[in-house]
């Protein structure tokens, strides 16, 4: 569960040599330095053009977009050895949603014709493109039949537990993630109110399931968190 573990391969492909400044990278793909990018701040915004893929390198990114009403529905957060913005390559104009970080981070950029160029002239690598919009799908569905089918705890649990699946770290106390998000983006992403967050977060400490604090989340005893999102 180690974030180390976390970069993404399919067979000989690795991203990192891609996507990000390597010695002796070959001079066509054009390799641009990692970009340095504070907390809170914006990658690209819904509408901008859909001209670049972006891979996480360090840090952590949430993907987002509002309701008519106004509303934001936070759809993913993404951390290390992770690409976003791929529907680019796929004849996406413009953005459907927004990037934003939620923690200092630092991403590798390419064009659209850089990652074509991959697609075509690296083994494997367009068939990993192809799997990653595929998982994309199933993941959209699977937060749909969330949303549709469990009740506000399940859906707070199976946040938590898809994060610690991405990024945690085993310590004495349990399996501990970072916590990313405020209460009121944790209701963003579950479907639920702030209110309704700070309740369930406090019940599950209660029973002895996780402890938390502004910055972390420590799952206590990971066998019977695990039946809450079942």
């Amino acid at each position: 569960m180690s974030s180390t573990n976390s970069f993404w391969y399919l067979e000989e492909v690795d991203l990192f040599e891609c996507f990000c400044p390597v010695n002796g990278a070959e001079d066509r793909y054009d390799k641009q330095p990692k970009r340095s990018i504070k907390k809170g701040e914006f990658i690209y915004l819904s509408d901008d053009e859909a001209d670049k893929v972006f891979f996480i390198h360090k840090g952590a990114v949430k993907i987002a977009g509002y309701t008519q009403d106004g509303d934001e529905i936070i759809k993913a957060i993404l951390h290390p050895g992770e690409i976003f913005g791929e529907l680019a390559v796929f004849g996406a104009e413009n953005r459907n949603d927004y990037a934003q970080t939620v923690e200092d981070t630092d991403i590798c950029v390419l064009t659209r014709e850089q990652v074509v160029s991959l697609m075509r002239d690296v083994n494997g690598f367009q068939q990993f493109i192809n799997k990653l919009v595929g998982q994309r799908v199933i993941m959209t569905q699977k937060r749909m039949a969330s949303l549709l089918y469990k009740d506000a705890k399940a859906r707070i649990a199976e946040y938590i537990y898809d994060q610690s699946k991405k990024s945690s770290r085993e310590t004495m106390d349990g399996i501990t993630l970072r916590n990313y998000l405020t209460h009121q983006e944790i209701a963003n992403y579950t479907g639920t109110s702030r209110q309704t967050v700070t309740t369930i977060l406090n019940q599950l400490r209660e029973q002895g399931l996780i402890d938390f604090d502004r910055k972390r989340i420590t799952i206590k005893d990971m066998s019977a968190f695990k039946n809450l999102v079942v």
